[in-house]
C-alpha cells in the first residue's frame, strides 16, 4: 500500500510554485473549469502566497460548479461594446451611445482583452479624451468624458451580468471619470452677443442665401441641430413650430429620424421676423419646384428633396463662420459651433430675465439643466434681490405724485416679447 497525499481528480486543479526573473517567488493554479457548455483548462498566476492561489482557484471551482464563471476568453472590449449596444432598444439614446462607442471608445480600446481591462487602463482613458479625444485631436469636453465613462460602466455591468457572466467584478467601478461637480466649472459655454448674431445674419444674407434661413431659425428658436433638420412644412403652423422628432446620423451619414427624448414634443413661438424668413425660404424652394414646399417635404433639404446630412449641414455653418470672420475681422466675431447658436439664444434670452422655466420649455431643457449650465448668466445677484423686494414694498406705499414710467417693452432677437410662454 502506498502512502501519501491523495492524487486530485481530473478537473480538481492544483497550486504550483514559480519564480519571477528578480528571484521572488510566486504561485499560480491551473485547473479544468466549466464555462458555458464545455469544459476548458484556466490558469492564473501571479499570487504571492500558496494560500491566495487556493483560495482562488476554489472561488473558480465554486463559480464553475454554479454555472456562474467568468471567462471572456479571446472577447475583446470592442466587441462587447458592439454586442452590448445592438442589444439596447432603439431610441434617441441608443444612438447617442452608439455614436460613443464607434467614435470615441473603440478607436482607444477595442482590442484590450475583456479579461484584462482594469480601472486603472479606464482611468487612463478618461484623461486620453480630455486631453486629446476630440475629433481635431484637442481636448474632448468634460461632458462628453463623462458620458463615455457612464457608457463604459453600463457595459461592463452587462457583462458582469450576463449568463454566463463574462466578469467576476465591474472594473469601472474603481475608475475615475471627471466628477460631475467639476463639468460645470470646466466647461465654458460660448455664445454670441446680439450684436456679433445680428452681425452674422447680415452677412449670411447676402453670402451665404443656400443656408441663412436655416441659421436665422437656429439662431431665433434655439432648437437643436436634429431637431431643425427633422422639419416638416406640415410641423410650421403659422407662427408656431412642433418639435416631436429628431434626425440622428444614420449608415453613410444619413439622416435617420427618433422621436425627441420627450416624446410628447414641443412647440415653439416664432417672432415675426423668422416668420417672415420661413414664408421667403419657402416662395424660395417653391420657385424651383412645387415638391419642394409639400406638407410632407422637408423645410430644410436639398435641391433633390432630401433632408440635409447633420455632418454636412455642421461643416457648412464652419465654412460660413470662417468667411464672416475674414469679411468682419477675426476681432470681431469669436469663432462658434452650430450647437453654439443654441447657447446664443439661451444667454441672450437669460440675460434679458426670461423665466428660466420658459427658456427651458423652449429649448426642450429640463430647469435644473438649465440652471447647471447657465447659471452664470441668470441674473440673481443680492442687488437684483434687494431691488424685487424694494419694489414689492413701493407697491403697498402710499402713491406718489411722481409719474411712474412704463416697464420697456422687452424684445430679444428683434422678435415679439420672451416673456411669451414658448
Amino acid at each position: 500500500m502506498t502512502t501519501g497525499k491523495p492524487r486530485r481528480s481530473p478537473g480538481e486543479g492544483g497550486v504550483y510554485e514559480y519564480r519571477l526573473r528578480s528571484g521572488e517567488k510566486r504561485y499560480y493554479w491551473k485547473a479544468t473549469i466549466q464555462v458555458g457548455h464545455e469544459r476548458k483548462p484556466v490558469v492564473r498566476r501571479g499570487f504571492k502566497t500558496r494560500a491566495d492561489a487556493a483560495r482562488d482557484m476554489r472561488e473558480a471551482l465554486k463559480k464553475s460548479d454554479d454555472g456562474m464563471y467568468a471567462d471572456p476568453g479571446r472577447l475583446t472590449v470592442g466587441e462587447w461594446l458592439d454586442t452590448w449596444v445592438a442589444g439596447l432598444r432603439p431610441s434617441p439614446t441608443r444612438d447617442t451611445y452608439e455614436q460613443m462607442v464607434r467614435v470615441t471608445l473603440k478607436p482607444r480600446i477595442a482590442d484590450v482583452k475583456l479579461a484584462k481591462l482594469t480601472s486603472t487602463r479606464l482611468t487612463a482613458l478618461y484623461r486620453e479624451l480630455e486631453e486629446s479625444g476630440s475629433k481635431r485631436g484637442g481636448p474632448l469636453a468634460v461632458r462628453s468624458v463623462l458620458l463615455a465613462s457612464a457608457v463604459m460602466s453600463m457595459a461592463l455591468k452587462a457583462a458582469v451580468e450576463a449568463e454566463p457572466p463574462l466578469l467576476a467584478r465591474n472594473p469601472a467601478s474603481r475608475a475615475r471619470p471627471p466628477r460631475l461637480k467639476d463639468v460645470v466649472a470646466s466647461e465654458t459655454v460660448k455664445a454670441w452677443s446680439t450684436a456679433q448674431l445680428d452681425a452674422f445674419l447680415t452677412w449670411a444674407a447676402e453670402h451665404d442665401p443656400e443656408h441663412v434661413a436655416l441659421w436665422y431659425v437656429a439662431a431665433t428658436t434655439g432648437m437643436r441641430r436634429g431637431e431643425l433638420l427633422a422639419l416638416d412644412w406640415r410641423d410650421l403652423t403659422g407662427d408656431v413650430i412642433s418639435v416631436y422628432r429628431n434626425a440622428r446620423p444614420g449608415p453613410g451619414g444619413r439622416p435617420v429620424l427618433r422621436p425627441t427624448k420627450t416624446r410628447k414634443g414641443r412647440t415653439v413661438d416664432l417672432d415675426e421676423e423668422t416668420v417672415a424668413v420661413l414664408k421667403a425660404w419657402r416662395a424660395q424652394r417653391g420657385g424651383v419646384h412645387l415638391s419642394l414646399v409639400q406638407a410632407g417635404a422637408p423645410i430644410f433639404g436639398n435641391e433633390n428633396g432630401q433632408r440635409l446630412t447633420p455632418k454636412n449641414v455642421s461643416a457648412a455653418f464652419d465654412r460660413a463662420v470662417v468667411r464672416c470672420r475674414k469679411a468682419l475681422g477675426e476681432d470681431e466675431l469669436p469663432r462658434l459651433s452650430l450647437h453654439g447658436l443654441r447657447h446664443t439664444m439661451v444667454t441672450i434670452w437669460l440675460t434679458a430675465g426670461v423665466p428660466v422655466k420658459v427658456v427651458a420649455e423652449r429649448t426642450g431643457h429640463t430647469v435644473a439643466t438649465m440652471l447647471n449650465t447657465y447659471a452664470h448668466v441668470i441674473p440673481g445677484t443680492q442687488a437684483a434681490a434687494a431691488n424685487q423686494v424694494a419694489a414689492l414694498r413701493r407697491q403697498t406705499a402710499p402713491a406718489s405724485d411722481e409719474a411712474t414710467a412704463d416697464r420697456p417693452n422687452l424684445r430679444v432677437l428683434r422678435g415679439k416679447s420672451p416673456g411669451q410662454s414658448a
